[in-house]
Formats: C-alpha cells, sequence, structure tokens
C-alpha cells in the first residue's frame, strides 16, 4: 500500500507535522496501526521490514541493491535519527497483503526519524526523493537534512545517482 491523498495514511497532503529534529509517528496513525496486529504487536512494536538497508552499506558495482537487486522504482525511506539513510520495498513478513509503512524500516515502539519519504531509483541510481510519509509527516523544512545527507553521498559516490537526478532546494 503506498502513500495516498486520503484517509489516515494522506502523507504529507494530510498536513505535516510543525518542524522538529525528529518526529515520531503521528499519534492518530499509530493508534490505528496498534490495532492491526500485522503492523504492531503490543510486545514489540513495529516488525523491521525485511528489505530494509542502509544505503551507505547496501551497493555494489555502482549501483544500490535492496532485496539482493538493483533497486528500481519508488520506495520508502527514512533518514534515521543517526543520520543512516535507510530504505526499502514495502514487504510486511506477517502477511504479504498487509501494510508495511515508513516506520517498520526502523521497526520497534516509537521509531523516530529526521525525515522520511520516498525515493525513487533507475537500474540503481537515485532518480528522485521526496517528503511524502503519511506516518511520520515531516515538515518541508526537513528536506534540508535530506539533501546536506545526498550532498555528502553525492560527494563520496556521484555514480549512485541518476544523471536525472534533479537537486530541488
Amino acid at each position: 500500500m503506498g502513500s495516498n491523498s486520503y484517509g489516515p495514511y494522506a502523507g504529507t497532503g494530510g498536513g505535516s507535522q510543525p518542524y522538529a529534529e525528529a518526529y515520531s509517528v503521528v499519534p492518530k496513525v499509530l493508534a490505528i496501526d496498534k490495532r492491526n496486529k500485522n503492523v504492531y504487536k503490543v510486545n514489540k512494536g513495529y516488525f523491521r521490514n525485511p528489505t530494509a538497508v542502509n544505503i551507505e552499506n547496501s551497493n555494489a558495482y555502482g549501483k544500490i541493491i535492496v532485496g539482493n537487486k538493483s533497486a528500481h522504482g519508488t520506495m520508502t525511506y527514512v533518514l534515521d535519527i543517526n543520520g543512516n539513510m535507510i530504505v526499502g520495498k514495502r514487504v510486511n513478513p506477517y502477511n504479504s497483503s498487509s501494510r508495511a509503512p515508513h516506520p517498520t524500516l526502523i521497526g520497534g515502539k516509537n521509531p523516530k526519524v529526521k525525515c522520511a519519504g520516498m525515493i525513487t531509483f533507475s537500474k540503481g541510481k537515485i532518480v528522485s526523493i521526496d517528503n511524502d510519509s503519511g506516518h511520520f509527516r515531516p515538515n518541508i523544512k526537513s528536506m534540508k537534512k535530506v539533501y546536506g545527507y545526498l550532498e555528502k553521498l553525492h560527494s563520496e559516490r556521484p555514480d549512485l545517482f541518476s544523471s536525472k537526478f534533479k537537486w530541488r532546494k
């Protein structure tokens, strides 16, 4: 299930949170997730998405690898509170037809992020990124942290970026 423009998972289209150094899951959305055993377990919290990888640790031959393949298409990402960019496909190990929202990239009872959204890859290269997360609803100002991360990564590994990547500031 991807982000949409309606309901509790409306991405930032549903209104972002005030700017902050870190974001927790929006309380209304967390309450809904706590009622879904395929997404949130009372004793453990959110499951850890089995495809979640740190971009810096998951690249080979100039490509970002997710699930043993070159990353391709749009996936979820979070910039965690330690400054790591974690990406993953929407895979739920408890139920293949159930949701795998942004908090599952970290897992746990109270995952916190600096920013979250969607990232698009083409043949293992980063093409675009946004802050569209209905669970964290990060403020657009948080994209500054994401761009800082990407600028550093680009300076070290320009081969991980598509020639079509646009720096949107």
